[in-house]
């Protein structure tokens, strides 16, 4: 029994098994695909300062970065048919 358990879960976590990803997610992923690896190491560095607590005030580097990325949501967005990022977030958020 515990070999059918196991297999399941081996299943259970291949790709095709997963639910698709949202709207959001989508725009997301291509968004990140847009943004240069210059700006995705500052955008991991300041993900991986928050996540250990760190606080400091923010570049202006850091700053570019975040811009960077909420134009290319906001380009993505609008690729898909949204007027916004916002507006898709919104329209997904009443899906749910």
């Amino acid at each position: 029994m515990r070999n059918v358990e196991r297999r399941l879960q081996v299943l259970e976590r291949l790709p095709q098994f997963q639910p698709p990803p949202s709207l959001l997610e989508q725009i997301e992923g291509l968004a990140l695909r847009q943004l240069s690896d210059d700006d995705l190491a500052v955008m991991i560095s300041m993900t991986r300062d928050l996540a250990a607590g760190v606080r400091t005030t923010i570049t202006e580097r850091e700053s570019a970065a975040v811009a960077a990325q909420n134009a290319a949501r906001e380009t993505e967005a609008q690729r898909m048919g949204f007027k916004s990022f916002a507006d898709a977030a919104r329209i997904e958020g009443r899906r749910r």
